[in-house]
């Protein structure tokens, strides 16, 4: 007989009296947060299959989604059941999300179909969902997770090349936790890099900037004591990224990075609070003696990362082999010069950023 379904978030999941309470916001950002008293819990909670949801209501895309997964139930199932099956958050209401008009492609004028380049963007992962004490429950959290207020404006070659690496070689397989459980946090961060989708001149969607994911775990590095273990990345939508599907194989700085919490809260209006703070293990604040024991020659760090292996998981662990990008050197990989017929077209040139060891 399998237990009783989790329906939303549980800020005690991990358990050991470890708590990661749902996030809150800034002052500016409260004000866009969506509510709905007596429709939503405490007025602002959206709540589903091991997540649970808040709301922009004026972007109509998610501040952030938090949810648990506990690796030692994974079920993950080869069926394509519900993959499609796209709805509308019924409690959020369809006026206060972004539906399948933001996502599918157009038809100009004269006939010709225009390609949208953006997917609906899981925020909270299908596969990465799909756990539970049975096969049922775990495609009821797969199928679960397809409501448009669960995606988001993602580049078609973000959400299926850096964006899936991220959720599949680290989320998925995340190994630095002691007891399997984890709590994550992910959504949207707005910035320089936005962009925006005109359906008509009065209705127009604003792209993020970039997406962020907060990992919060059980820690092996503070064994037998029972310790938070906190690791957060960001992902922009640059030039770079959503150029190719190439990111996935060949580590970029500005592509894949882990990120200190206290730049994620700056950048997002998102408190993630004093404990998310102080156990993160990336530092934003000049504190010389400290910086200089562990190696720390840049801040805010940003920390190139490819797995579990590269993650900085402890306050104390040195850095070795991380260059700031300004001082990396590039690399010219191939050219295309002068290339045959209209000399002003077709040149190219493909340059990496050195790659760094860690």
């Amino acid at each position: 007989m399998s237990s009783k379904i989790q329906i939303g978030y549980d800020p005690d999941f991990i358990g050991d009296g470890i708590r990661v309470p749902l996030p809150k916001f800034s002052r500016s950002l409260a004000q866009s947060v969506l509510r709905k008293p007596g429709v939503l819990r405490d007025d602002i909670y959206s709540d589903h299959i091991h997540y649970t949801l808040v709301m922009n209501k004026h972007t109509r895309q998610l501040i952030y989604s938090a949810y648990n997964i506990d690796q030692s139930k994974f079920r993950p199932s080869v069926s394509g059941e519900g993959k499609r099956s796209w709805k509308n958050d019924k409690d959020i209401g369809p006026k206060n999300q972004l539906d399948n008009d933001y996502y599918k492609d157009r038809t100009a004028p004269n006939g010709e179909k225009i390609e949208n380049p953006y997917d609906r963007g899981h925020m909270v992962m299908r596969f990465n969902n799909m756990w539970g004490d049975t096969d049922d429950e775990s495609n009821k959290a797969g199928r679960a997770t397809f409501i448009y207020g669960n995606s988001s404006l993602q580049h078609k070659n973000l959400n299926r090349d850096e964006w899936k690496t991220l959720e599949m070689k680290i989320v998925r397989p995340f190994s630095l936790d002691s007891n399997d459980k984890l709590c994550v946090f992910t959504g949207p961060i707005y910035g320089d890099l936005d962009r925006h989708i005109h359906l008509s001149q009065t209705d127009n969607a604003r792209v993020p900037s970039g997406f962020f994911k907060v990992i919060c775990y059980r820690s092996k590095a503070h064994e037998p004591e029972k310790h938070l273990g906190v690791a957060s990345f960001a992902v922009f939508q640059d030039e770079e990224v959503i150029r190719d599907l190439d990111g996935g194989s060949v580590i970029k700085i500005n592509q894949k990075y882990q990120m200190t919490i206290t730049e994620l809260q700056q950048r997002t209006g998102i408190n993630f609070g004093q404990a998310l703070f102080d156990r993160n293990p990336l530092f934003a604040l000049d504190r010389p003696q400290r910086n200089q024991s562990v190696n720390v020659s840049f801040l805010p760090e940003r920390i190139p990362i490819i797995g579990s292996s590269n993650i900085i998981a402890t306050h104390g662990q040195i850095r070795l082999g991380i260059t700031h990008l300004q001082k990396r050197k590039i690399i010219i990989n191939s050219a295309m010069i002068n290339p045959a017929g209209d000399e002003n077209e077709g040149e190219w040139i493909s340059l990496t950023i050195g790659e760094q060891k860690m």
